[in-house]
């Protein structure tokens, strides 16, 4: 009875196939574990190898290695335009720096001196030997009144001069001696000076018809140009000498023969515009 269900369970159980038989047989095995020490190693370059055996750098003995070069940073760089900025910045700041003195100095002097212009006055005005044929000519002699409106100031007067115009054309050309106004203070200017063929080549050809023409009337319309050279002190405070140019117009001057004529301003002196 046992024997016959052996050959039973035998005839039962299916043989193994083929293809498994032959996958086992074709499989590779698996690769061998690599082991690794349970320590750590005794110098900090000991690097393991994968097949377990210890591995230095080559060409060093084991437990060595080099030391590292020091490290140096780059060099400095400088700049050759840093010393050039340096020395146009300290400039503008040394220009700002007077600028601003001056402005305060100038505003604190305005402040407390309140300085002002002269006034400038045409009291008379004449010709004598006036022509202008067959060149230009005539004596000149003017009259100017100047005042020095300054309550604090002293106003000092140089290279004066008084031109005669005509228009456009310069007539005579006067000259006067400088002089010193007090506060408060006012001087009448005798201004002399000649009309000559220099002065008639200052005066274009049709301004010097028009002059012929209105003369022709019995009247001319002169001007005046007086310009000075003008400080004012005050102490040992001082203004810079600056021009100061003041022109006087509509000078009406009448004929009362060929040759000479007077300032017909109705016995008021005419007042000038003054300019710096």
């Amino acid at each position: 009875m046992g024997s016959s269900k052996e050959r039973e369970n035998s005839q039962t159980e299916s043989p193994p196939s083929t293809n498994e038989s032959s996958r086992k047989h074709t499989e590779p095995p698996p690769p061998p574990t690599a082991t690794y020490p349970m320590h750590p190693p005794p110098h900090p370059m000991y690097y393991p190898s994968p097949q377990g055996y210890p591995q230095y750098p080559p060409g060093y003995p084991p437990g060595y290695y080099p030391q590292t070069a020091p490290y140096y940073g780059p060099p400095p760089t400088y700049h050759t335009s840093s010393a050039g900025t340096r020395c146009c910045r300290s400039f503008i700041i040394c220009s700002c720096m007077i600028l601003t003195c001056l402005f305060l100095m100038s505003l604190t002097l305005a402040l407390v001196l309140r300085p002002e212009l002269p006034a400038y006055k045409i009291a008379s005005l004449s010709v004598t030997n006036f022509s202008t044929t067959p060149t230009l000519a005539g004596e000149w002699d003017a009259k100017v009144t100047i005042e020095n409106p300054n309550d604090k100031l002293v106003a000092y007067f140089s290279h004066l001069k008084v031109d005669v115009v005509y228009k456009d054309g310069v007539v005579a050309v006067n000259h006067a001696p400088g002089f010193v106004l007090n506060t408060k203070e006012k001087v009448d200017m005798d201004a002399k000076g000649s009309s000559n063929g220099a002065n008639g080549d200052m005066v274009g050809k049709a301004t010097m018809d028009d002059l012929v023409k209105e003369k022709g009337s019995g009247s001319v319309t002169f001007g005046l140009r007086v310009s000075s050279m003008n400080m004012f002190k005050s102490g040992s405070i001082s203004t810079r000498s600056e021009e100061i140019v003041a022109i006087c117009e509509d000078l009406k001057v009448v004929f009362q023969n060929n040759d000479a004529g007077t300032l017909d301003n109705k016995g008021k002196p005419n007042e000038c515009q003054v300019y710096i």
